[in-house]
């Protein structure tokens, strides 16, 4: 089932928990475009629906906001502290329904950057059941710029608090279930990150 980019744009689409026994998955259409396919435009999306997940989970005071940019782009920014065992501030956004982007090599951020490096995190649906653990890719910004990034789904490395998973599972691409980003690797100070576009190519 292919999903309307103009859903996805308007940030339905990653809204919601779904129950496990949920909506079946959603699926993008690799045919639509010889590139790439926007998944999530920031120059007509919402905040609304991305939730905060900062240091504080335990016990740290780091701290982020995402905002709508007057430019057209969403900015991630905040302070990364050390203290009380801290380091980290992400942000995430959950699906309706897991989605199929097994028909892509990988995901293609559009970002402005302040020269600090960042993780683009997936979580995926496996045996029916959400993954405690996330997949994540590093890619590192050039302050003041525009950079598009390209992660192949190879990218990605499972982990789970900050730490390699036993075993290594691979990603599942046919059931992504969580997008989100993240600064971490004890880069203490302000921060930000500006996001126009998110696609699969």
């Amino acid at each position: 089932m292919s999903i309307p980019v103009s859903i996805l744009a308007a940030g339905l689409l990653f809204a919601t928990l779904f129950p496990v026994n949920g909506p079946e998955k959603e699926r993008a259409d690799p045919q639509t475009s010889n590139t790439q396919q926007v998944l999530i435009d920031f120059s007509n999306a919402s905040a609304a629906a991305w939730q905060i997940v900062n240091d504080s989970v335990m016990g740290g005071i780091s701290r982020s906001t995402l905002q709508m940019h007057k430019d057209g782009y969403a900015l991630f920014s905040g302070t990364v502290s050390l203290e009380n065992n801290g380091g980290f501030a992400s942000v995430r956004i959950r699906a309706q329904a897991p989605v199929d982007l097994s028909g892509f090599e990988g995901l293609s951020v559009h970002v402005l950057g302040d020269g600090k490096t960042y993780s683009l995190r997936l979580r995926t649906v496996k045996n029916g059941r959400l993954t405690n653990y996330s997949y994540e890719a590093r890619f590192a910004t050039t302050a003041g710029d525009w950079e598009t990034h390209q992660l192949a789904y190879s990218d990605f490395s499972p982990v789970f608090r900050g730490r390699a998973v036993r075993g290594n599972p691979a990603l599942n691409s046919d059931a992504i279930f969580e997008i989100g980003f993240m600064i971490q690797d004890g880069q203490e100070g302000e921060f930000w990150l500006g996001v126009r576009t998110l696609s699969v190519y």
